[in-house]
């Protein structure tokens, strides 16, 4: 066990008793919501979570997660909705144990939750595993009297993950596997719903080349191998190059993925190309869902010119399916998008962005070729085009700003228009036009912490030969109370909608919101929402009332440290003539002049030469308070202050990089629950959206009810948009953040996180200094500031018309 030990991890035993033998940190959370209105949901739902990590001596570290909520479902279903996940680690290894999900890459295993256990593996060096065994479906029995239910058989599968980092490049590869268990369901279930025991095999190799020093190329290509029902007897005509994996016959087939990328940073930009190819029916029984048959190609460039005032970004993809040929159409997509930031001046700031979408659909009517009698007879008959533009344009002013009032406004536009052609015409009613506008003026009291807004709002849309018109104020009022514990918000809005020139309905919502924070460690928030409806057919209500507990919990601990100083301080040393000190390897002696010499020396060497003006002006304080003393343990105690002032920042920099570090793996795990979240919440929008009663249904077919519904079904739509945003902007984020997976990612960044670690090491430092070195403070000063920093890089690289679903199944 010791050579083990020794082998894995070296331990300074005498820093161990500088730390805290254990730490533990956590919080749980209670929310429930109350809802009482006309919407199809629960009357009461509650959700708990809960996490704790403990840490032992600095060195192991052992979460513990878990859910629970009682959204229970109307039938069987073979997932785990409420789990429990354990996530210990000991330096460079992570294991995962019970209700997880790993992500190897979008073509193998990508983030399907198994109950099992997993591991990751990067050590300092250049190889780095990770593997995983589990259970990823349980059996579920087909129920007659629920024939709505999921049925399924159960599903084990494995996986393991390697790869090594040469000087010049990159190789991985990537093996998954699969399979359901044929006798894991006993009762009979009707052949109509298609089910059948699947066995896959996946196999992925992984490449990136770093050329120009700057620059990277990094490709993927994988091989899946699926036999859709293993209990056919009729063997394959040749084996493929996973048979020696998977249970071949009649039914099995081959698909391939192929994913490649450049990416060179440019000036203060970047410029990037990517090319994705997936077969026709490529899947992967490590994803919820898979998109196949397209081809895509991308070009991205982004730019920061005028000393960082103007950002600049262009973003540019075709996108094609039917690659076989086998369908009766052709669908080809183009996207191109621009993107500007400019900032005036501290109170001047403009953002605009245009983005144009052309989807072209080429119908094969077979008809057409069987009575086809020229060779150019039927051309562009059935051609259809799509095109969709929008653009946005943004103002923000701050009118006045002084220590007791603050003023500023802002005003925001909106244009969209949608076309859809046939034989090159736009066919009737096929033209659409939206436009939007919001001018808003705040009044700010920062002593008093109150805050006023008062917005109006104008939408108008032409569809066909109609238009509508949407209207009306929106006042708000946020205040802080007892030392900003108490954060109480209040908001009313009213709104008036207009069908060709009559009015249709009126909304009135109120919303009351608070939250307190009491002892730093409990929060409690309360939120009141009541709408209110009226038109000239019905009149309803929606009330929701949410509240919510949070309690965080850390530092517990057992310190010697103070008994050891204790003995350290002992017997100190007395020297009549001379003194002699070490520290950090280095020995400091002679006379009290000599070393006065000595510590101006080191001090002014090239070693610290990039400590920042404000620790090097406290240094010059800090030795004149050495060089002041004339006793010789009051002079060795200050010079050692000092010594360790000095070192200060440069040990900042390993300690800068933990805290940051650790922060974005934490960003990373919560990004995939909030990723699952926002997409629920989308497809939920997209989901009302589709079963509409208007939705797909021509405005020259609308009945006077019908008419009423259409204001609320374009805000349904208009919110469904704004959800894709989110969403879209988010798996941005989470692309960036996925690149960063080893130690090395951080101490030797480049790119986004490069510019992020250089902005902000002197602010981290500063907040380490003064808390007088609490990490918590500066893990959570980083963990705000990356958030903010990435977001605001992906308002302007984001593009919501490319986005697929990862979590729901889209058939």
């Amino acid at each position: 066990m010791c050579c083990t030990l020794g082998f894995s991890q070296s331990i300074n035993f005498d820093q161990l008793g500088k730390e805290k033998w254990l730490r533990y940190n956590g919080g749980v959370a209670a929310n429930a919501v109350y809802y009482d209105g006309t919407a199809n949901r629960q009357a009461l739902t509650y959700y708990l979570t809960g996490s704790l990590n403990f840490n032992i001596a600095g060195v192991y570290n052992i979460p513990l997660s878990f859910t629970y909520s009682n959204q229970e479902f109307d039938f069987p279903n073979p997932f785990n909705f409420n789990r429990l996940s354990l996530h210990p680690s000991y330096k460079w290894a992570t294991a995962h144990l019970g209700d997880v999900s790993m992500t190897f890459s979008p073509y193998t295993l990508a983030g399907h939750q198994f109950s099992g256990a997993g591991f990751d593996l990067n050590p300092e060096g250049k190889f780095q595993i990770s593997g995983m065994y589990g259970r990823f479906l349980k059996a579920t029995e087909y129920n007659e009297e629920q024939p709505q239910a999921l049925t399924a058989y159960k599903r084990m599968g494995y996986g393991v993950k390697t790869a090594y980092d040469f000087d010049f490049m990159k190789l991985g590869v990537i093996l998954f596997k699969a399979n359901d268990e044929e006798n894991s369901l006993e009762n009979p279930f009707p052949l109509e719903l298609g089910i059948s025991p699947k066995d896959n095999a996946v196999l992925s190799f992984e490449s990136e080349f770093r050329i120009f020093e700057k620059a990277s190329i990094h490709v993927e290509y994988a091989i899946s191998g699926v036999t859709e029902d293993t209990r056919l007897t009729e063997d394959v005509a040749s084996a493929g190059l996973l048979s020696f994996l998977i249970k071949e016959n009649i039914s099995t087939q081959y698909y391939n993925a192929l994913n490649a990328s450049f990416d060179y940073p440019a000036g203060n930009g970047t410029l990037g190309v990517g090319y994705e190819r997936i077969d026709p029916d490529y899947k992967t029984l490590g994803a919820y869902y898979f998109n196949n048959d397209l081809e895509n190609i991308t070009v991205n460039a982004s730019q920061s010119i005028f000393e960082n005032k103007l950002n600049l970004s262009v973003n540019a993809g075709l996108q094609r399916d039917n690659l076989d040929k086998a369908k009766s159409s052709n669908q080809q997509r183009i996207v191109s998008s621009v993107n500007a930031n400019y900032t005036a001046s501290d109170r001047l700031g403009f953002n605009a962005s245009y983005s144009n979408f052309q989807s072209y659909t080429n119908i094969r009517d077979q008809f057409d070729y069987i009575n086809q009698v020229g060779a150019y007879d039927n051309v562009d008959t059935l051609n259809y085009r799509q095109i969709s533009q929008n653009a946005n344009l943004g103002v923000n002013f701050l009118l006045k700003k002084t220590e007791t009032k603050q003023h500023s406004t802002n005003l925001n536009l909106v244009y969209q228009n949608s076309t859809n052609e046939q034989e090159g015409e736009t066919i009737e009613g096929g033209e659409n036009s939206f436009y939007n506008g919001m001018a808003g003026y705040t009044l700010g009291y920062p002593k008093q912490a109150l805050n006023i807004s008062l917005a109006g709002n104008v939408s108008y849309n032409t569809v066909a030969e109609d238009n509508n018109m949407t209207l009306g104020p929106t006042l708000s009022i946020g205040k802080q109370f007892f030392d900003k514990q108490l954060r109480t918000s209040f908001s009313s809005s009213y709104n008036t909608a207009f069908t060709n020139g009559e009015q249709q309905n009126n909304v009135y919502n109120f919303r009351l919101g608070s939250n307190y924070t009491l002892y730093k460690k409990h929060n409690l928030n309360m939120n009141f929402l009541m709408l209110f409806r009226n038109s000239d057919l019905n009149t309803s209500r929606d009330l929701t009332i949410t509240f919510g507990y949070s309690y965080a919990f850390d530092n517990f601990k057992i310190n010697f440290e103070r008994g050891r100083r204790a003995i350290n301080e002992r017997e100190p040393r007395n020297r009549e003539n001379t003194l002699s000190f070490r520290y950090r390897n280095v020995s400091y002696n002679g006379t009290i002049t000599e070393l006065n010499e000595q510590l101006t020396n080191v001090s002014g060497s090239s070693q610290f030469e990039d400590i920042p003006q404000f620790k090097k002006d406290e240094l010059k304080i800090l030795l004149a308070i050495v060089k002041e003393q004339k006793r010789e343990e009051k002079y060795k105690e200050n010079a050692l202050v000092f010594l360790k002032e000095l070192y200060a920042y440069g040990d900042f920099q390993a300690i800068y990089d933990d805290a940051l570090y650790n922060i974005i793996m934490s960003i990373k795990d919560d990004m995939t629950k909030i990723d699952m979240a926002l997409e629920k919440l989308f497809v939920v929008k997209k989901l009302e959206a589709d079963k509409h009663h208007l939705n797909g249904k021509a405005i020259e077919d609308y009945s006077d009810r019908d008419k009423a519904l259409a204001v609320k079904y374009k805000a349904l739509i208009k919110e469904r948009g704004t959800r894709l945003e989110k969403l879209v902007g988010h798996r941005w984020m989470e692309t960036q953040f996925a690149e960063y997976t080893t130690k090395e990612d951080v101490v030797n960044p480049s790119g986004f996180l490069k510019e992020f670690k250089e902005a902000n090491a002197l602010k981290g430092f500063e907040i380490f200094e003064k808390s007088e070195g609490n990490v918590q403070k500066l893990e959570y000063f980083l963990e705000n500031e990356i958030i903010d920093f990435y977001y605001k890089k992906s308002l302007n690289l984001v593009n919501p018309d490319l986005f697929e679903l990862k979590y729901i199944n889209k058939q």
